[in-house]
């Protein structure tokens, strides 16, 4: 009866029109980020010899359906960005990136913080234990809860030469597909996790970079 109303008849054209050219958006997206994209993102600044390349805690996650391998250069020396990523973590010094959404609200520390600086192996930094180390090398996190609870967090320095560093961060996980909020969660992470991930290398090569930093 409603339908056969000339009004109404444009409306329902028009609405199925914008259900269509979005459900077509949506498609050519999933193509180009499948495709494109999500390489792009999962490697984004690194080498084909690092994304390749052993990291510690490779083993513990095995054929994980997330694996992405970032790095960023820094004009500093490996003891010169060791200090920020050891102070790392939520309500420490923060992770260098959105605060409201990974640190409370709370500003990342634009300085290195010396009591901060006293990370073992075994210490737990909620949601992340430090699993293994290796001073100005490397540094190895296990999450322990949230939804990257079993993914692990590795973090590599290497001399590249003229007082430069290839800080390398690897993030593996292995997702399970149990309900359509996991798919969700999944695809939310899937696309948007390297945001955060890229403004924290940036983050942590401009405070390395930045002349004689501040302690307190």
């Amino acid at each position: 009866m409603f339908k056969r109303h000339p009004v109404l008849k444009i409306i329902f054209i028009l609405l199925k029109c914008v259900i269509a050219s979005w459900a077509i958006f949506a498609v050519a997206f999933i193509i180009l980020y499948l495709v494109w994209l999500r390489n792009w993102q999962m490697t984004w600044g690194a080498t084909e010899e690092e994304v390749i390349r052993y990291m510690p805690g490779d083993e513990l996650v095995e054929d994980p359906s997330f694996n992405a391998t970032r790095a960023v250069e820094i004009d500093a020396a490996p003891e010169e960005i060791w200090p920020w990523i050891v102070q790392m973590g939520y309500k420490r010094a923060g992770f260098y990136s959105y605060d409201n959404l990974d640190n409370a609200g709370i500003p990342s520390a634009e300085r290195i913080i010396p009591e901060l600086q006293n990370v073992k192996v075994g210490d737990t930094l909620v949601f992340l234990e430090v699993v293994a180390m290796e001073p100005n090398k490397s540094m190895l996190w296990a999450f322990t809860g949230g939804p990257w609870r079993g993914a692990t967090w590795s973090w590599g320095l290497y001399e590249a030469g003229g007082g430069r560093t290839r800080l390398v961060s690897r993030l593996r996980q292995k997702f399970k597909i149990d309900s359509f909020q996991a798919v969700i969660g999944r695809a939310v992470i899937d696309i948007f996790e390297i945001l955060p991930m890229r403004k924290c290398l940036l983050g942590i090569k401009s405070r390395a970079e930045a002349p004689n930093p501040e302690s307190t």
